[in-house]
């Protein structure tokens, strides 16, 4: 009868597949995130060395210039490498992280959809249990004939019927 369990379990399960995934990726996200960091850091380096380089140049001797220039050489490739590095890190950063982001939305989403079937249980529940109630006090065929009659209780248990009706068709709105 509780097919609610079964359900509720795949949503755990998957969950739990997430998360193990999430965490993975969350420590590769941090040594992605440190990497950039660094070349970043390199690059901003090589280009303030090269600029320092770039004021020296102009005054000077033809052998310091020489020494000099080698150094600027040397800067200049330096800067691009650690930019190239950097731009290769920035588009694995971003991988990762739109990879991150996925598993976080569709991890939103199973939380969702679990409240929303703990919600609809619930409710099949409290419906079961009006139900049973309901018949409780309408009693059996031979109940009635030794009852005291009590033309109220039918009036009661519709109104009660359509309450179930109308919190059940606000609830299909609610989730759609």
């Amino acid at each position: 009868m509780d097919n609610y369990t079964e359900f509720l379990q795949r949503l755990d399960t998957a969950a739990a597949s997430l998360k193990t995934r999430q965490t993975r990726l969350n420590h590769a996200l941090w040594a992605v995130r440190t990497a950039a960091e660094q070349n970043q850091f390199g690059f901003d380096e090589w280009t303030e060395r090269k600029r320092r380089l770039e004021v020296l140049l102009p005054g000077r001797d033809a052998e310091g210039s020489a020494a000099l220039k080698d150094l600027h050489g040397v800067s200049a490739n330096m800067k691009a490498v650690f930019q190239g590095r950097s731009e290769r890190v920035n588009t694995r950063l971003a991988a990762v992280q739109t990879k991150v982001d996925q598993i976080n939305s569709s991890l939103h989403n199973l939380e969702l959809s679990k409240q929303k079937l703990t919600s609809s249980r619930e409710l099949s529940e409290e419906r079961a249990r009006l139900s049973e109630a309901m018949l409780g006090l309408a009693g059996t065929a031979e109940d009635i004939a030794v009852a005291t009659p009590d033309g109220g209780l039918q009036d009661d248990l519709k109104t009660a019927r359509e309450a179930v009706v109308m919190a059940e068709a606000l609830l299909e709105v609610k989730g759609n």
